[in-house]
């Protein structure tokens, strides 16, 4: 009897470093994702509720009332361009680029198209946000730094018409590749996130901060990275020139809006003041307190960054940087007449105050209070979206 000859095992390629760690972010990204749009789909169909019998809305209806304020700027821009009025040319071009190009390839339409370029960008941007928090500070952190992104009270931003999945992608995706030393990749991803909003610029500073802490102060070709991270701006200003006319078409385009700046946290108090003498229920008042309240609460976690037990390390001073920057800024901006308008919406770019939110989230109590807290407010100011109210626009 003739013995069958040996089989070689097939053999396992085992999973390198790289896409071991990128597999459980993707993964841990679409369980938020499909979680929180199944949430979004069930509060925007009850919110149809109160309304007579044979007035409930399909799918198309409910996607057109997440389509408010700035989403339905971007989809105008992306159909017609921006030769739709002086101030369109504050909405900066990449957002509605990737709609226009997402229209002329699907179905759907123009806000169809958005939809989708929003969401595949939150998708995203909670993985890399994940991957940032577990080199950071481990998988445990990661998996409740997503979900609290996911869950703050205006982190269904992240899922409509907006562009503010796609900046989150674009800046933590360069902060993430520059602490990882891929410089070129890291200035290239800024540069599209200020070609996505004017504040991109900023992480000129807290990649600076690490290209020097990573050369110990000694200077190589690819520092002449980070000079790329402006040229977003740069070339929507050559665009401007060419076609409407002013270089700074852009920042002309600000003043349509009534947007200005004063002193770092003077706008802050001129908020707080706003609310004098004004019922606590006021639209006014409801708007201000959101603003300034939730700069207020980040920048008190942006303190922990550095003071007491949850202080991050000497080497993680870039991350504490670029949510500072992004704070200053949310404290010094004036928005037709209302201070801080959209601060609470912006608070979701300081990526420190998620990731010390999360190391404190070590604490069940803590973290059931944040999930409970943010998911309610969540649903609540979305359904006060849906219902065209300017609170949180």
């Amino acid at each position: 009897m003739i013995a069958p000859a040996p089989v070689a095992p097939t053999p396992v390629l085992p999973s390198t470093p790289l896409r071991r760690p990128w597999q459980a972010a993707l993964r841990a990204a679409l369980a938020v994702w499909a979680s929180v749009t199944v949430a979004h789909l069930a509060v925007s169909a009850l919110a149809w509720l109160p309304r007579r019998a044979g007035d409930a809305p399909g799918l198309s209806m409910i996607f057109l009332s997440w389509n408010g304020w700035d989403a339905g700027h971007y989809v105008r821009i992306a159909e017609s361009g921006y030769h739709l009025g002086p101030g369109f040319p504050a909405f900066f071009p990449l957002y509605p680029l990737l709609i226009h190009v997402a229209d002329a390839m699907l179905p759907g339409g123009a806000l169809a198209a958005a939809l989708l370029v929003a969401n595949a960008a939150a998708v995203g941007a909670l993985a890399v946000l994940h991957r940032l928090a577990e080199h950071e500070f481990g998988p445990r952190v990661a998996q409740r730094a997503t979900w609290y992104l996911a869950a703050f009270p205006t982190g269904f931003f992240l899922f409509i018409g907006y562009n503010e999945s796609l900046f989150i992608l674009l800046a933590v995706g360069a902060l993430y590749t520059g602490r990882r030393g891929h410089w070129w990749l890291a200035g290239t991803l800024g540069a599209l996130s200020s070609a996505t909003r004017l504040f991109g610029v900023l992480l000129i500073a807290p990649l600076a901060i690490e290209y020097l802490r990573q050369r110990r102060w000694r200077l190589r070709l690819d520092v002449l990275s980070l000079a790329l991270v402006p040229l977003g701006v740069v070339a929507y200003s050559v665009y401007c020139a060419i076609e409407l006319g002013s270089p700074l078409a852009f920042s002309v385009a600000q003043d349509q809006w009534g947007r200005r700046y004063t002193f770092p946290g003077e706008a802050w108090l001129i908020a707080v003041r706003q609310m004098h003498g004004r019922s606590l229920l006021e639209p006014a008042s409801l708007a201000a307190i959101l603003d300034a309240g939730s700069v207020l609460i980040a920048v008190a976690l942006l303190i922990l960054c550095v003071k007491g037990r949850f202080r991050f390390r000497r080497d993680q001073l870039y991350l504490v940087v670029q949510a500072a920057l992004t704070l200053v800024f949310l404290m010094s901006t004036e928005v037709g007449g209302r201070s801080m308008q959209s601060a609470a919406r912006y608070t979701l770019e300081a990526v420190a105050v998620f990731l010390v939110l999360a190391r404190l989230g070590a604490n069940r109590t803590l973290d059931r209070a944040v999930l409970t807290v943010g998911i309610s407010l969540h649903a609540v100011f979305l359904l006060v979206f849906m219902a065209g109210t300017f609170l949180v626009a």
